[in-house]
């Protein structure tokens, strides 16, 4: 699911002082300014893959805006924060940092209601409980209403995990479709890849292996140029599996050993240990 982006103006005094000087900031001024800065470095750190430093700053944003009640902020910051330790395989303090705004959902608007319960879903899928992620996807979609809510493509994509987890292959592939026209719509080349790389998964479970290759080649392509190493090990661990499935183990060791190298870049734990044992089946 796509982090969210934080962009506060920072409303600057107009005209002089009588004397001439520039008229002194105030202290709601230092600190728009000081937040903005913070999501900033947290932003550009995302993108250079340092991720743990991402959630230094995040973290530090977050206090700041829980300083003086920014309710808008704190939410922004908390979804970004709960993206950024997922991406580190940190997945029980990313549910804990969800808390904050569903335990209070008054304090927050019904857009980041919803990103949070689909986090909470998305995390649920990843331990493998589809009850739990049925629940906080009712509660995601339920939240979602546009045009505030832009979270529609992400939301097909959850549901089509949920499906495939529950072994309706057929039905997951149906739903990714869905996700994919929807993120194409909306340009979101984020959910298109995550729509793709379902729809992969489905594929194969389905036996349909050349599509199964295809789709997820392209959500690769696509991770690639976006530049996200969680998403792209998430690729090269699905196609592993689908090589090993009709019995490539030469392809399915490569994709797993690459996996590895790129989840041990980005510092993710649980994906290492996810490639390891997909190179130890593909003896």
């Amino acid at each position: 699911m796509r982090s969210a982006c934080i962009a506060l103006a920072v409303c600057l005094a107009v005209g002089l002082a009588a004397c001439g000087a520039v008229p002194p900031r105030s202290d709601a001024e230092a600190w728009r300014e000081r937040l903005v800065d913070l999501n900033d470095r947290a932003g550009a750190a995302v993108g250079r893959g340092e991720l743990k430093r991402a959630a230094v700053l995040y973290r530090e944003a977050l206090r700041l805006a829980e300083s003086v009640e920014d309710f808008r902020s704190v939410g922004i910051n908390t979804l970004n924060l709960s993206a950024v330790l997922q991406a580190l395989g940190e997945t029980a303090p990313a549910e804990r940092a969800l808390e904050r705004v569903l335990a209070a959902p008054e304090r927050f608007g019904r857009s980041l209601v919803a990103e949070a319960s689909g986090r909470k879903a998305y995390l649920a899928l990843q331990a493998h409980e589809p009850d739990t992620a049925a629940a906080w996807l009712a509660r995601a979609e339920s939240e979602c209403s546009p045009p505030d809510c832009r979270i529609h493509a992400a939301l097909l994509s959850l549901r089509a995990q949920l499906a495939l987890e529950r072994g309706a292959a057929g039905e997951s592939r149906a739903t990714a479709v869905r996700a994919l026209a929807a993120s194409r719509a909306s340009g979101n080349r984020e959910e298109e890849a995550n729509a793709l790389r379902v729809d992969g998964r489905a594929a194969a479970a389905l036996g349909e292996h050349a599509q199964a290759v295809a789709s997820l080649n392209q959500a690769l392509a696509l991770d690639k140029q976006l530049a996200l190493p969680y998403k792209i090990a998430l690729d090269l661990l699905a196609l592993a599996e689908v090589e090993l499935g009709r019995g490539a183990r030469d392809a399915a060791r490569d994709y797993a050993q690459r996996a590895l190298e790129v989840s041990r870049a980005a510092g993710n734990r649980q994906q290492q240990d996810a490639a390891v044992q997909l190179m130890g089946r593909a003896r």
